[in-house]
């Protein structure tokens, strides 16, 4: 376990000192896109980045005209559904002023290829980050890619938004999930590295805490044991709120 964790810390460093601040390019190629990012990675997406969601993507988009919604935001929640569906984030983060911008099962590419919707025109003090399924099926992607990808979503908050701090939580481990668990705790491993090597992002870690004496908390999830129930969210709550009040 300590071989892998160095190796780890090692590559999230090497990525830190040896990328360049480049966003990542796409090309449009049928009904998805190429990629190009760095350490010289192009790939295909086997999802339909256009198309999908797009619903939600309007709706999203429509909340930029809402002053009652943007004023004075103090934090943004963007990512997939366990975003999404935290529908208590408003009052459960109570006094702060915040937005949920979750979308459907989106992955970092989708939030990537949609940032100027679901990001850009939202001005916030902080902005956390969530989003799994990146490792998972047809949308499954190598770790070091998923990280690069990571780390080019805070480059470019950081570019629009000099000063915001960029709050990357950790993947959760679901039920549904645990044949990719060791999988969740390697990237896990990496984004902790990469925020800790970092200035202006912090990693947040809700695994642990879903995970007492090592075995996954079942009682903290919907019947499909992927999504949160009410007790789940308490538990984000609890850990995610006290740092984002500092």
């Amino acid at each position: 376990m300590k071989k892998i964790k160095l190796r780890t810390l090692l590559l999230a460093a090497l990525l830190v000192l040896f990328t360049s601040n480049v966003e990542a390019q796409y090309k449009k190629s049928g009904n998805s896109v190429v990629w190009s990012i760095d350490l010289k990675s192009t790939f295909k997406d086997k999802i339909d980045l256009k198309q999908r969601y797009q619903s939600e993507i309007d709706a999203i988009y429509a909340k930029k005209g809402d002053k009652n919604l943007t004023k004075d935001l103090d934090v943004l929640f963007v990512g997939s559904s366990s975003i999404r569906g935290w529908r208590s984030v408003y009052e459960d983060m109570k006094p702060l002023r915040v937005l949920n911008n979750g979308f459907g099962g989106a992955t970092i590419r989708d939030i990537l290829y949609r940032y100027d919707k679901v990001v850009k025109p939202f001005k916030a003090k902080k902005v956390v980050l969530y989003v799994e399924n990146d490792i998972t099926n047809e949308d499954a992607l190598d770790t070091y890619i998923i990280l690069d990808l990571f780390r080019l979503f805070t480059q470019k908050v950081q570019k629009d938004f000099p000063g915001v701090k960029v709050f990357i939580v950790s993947f959760k481990p679901s039920p549904s999930r645990a044949g990719v668990l060791a999988k969740q705790i390697l990237i896990n491993n990496m984004l902790e590295a990469y925020a800790a090597n970092s200035d202006g992002v912090e990693y947040i870690d809700v695994s642990k805490a879903m995970m007492p004496s090592g075995v996954i908390d079942t009682t903290i999830f919907l019947n499909d044991k992927l999504h949160m129930n009410a007790k789940g969210y308490k538990l984000w709550t609890d850990i995610i709120k006290p740092e984002l009040i500092k």
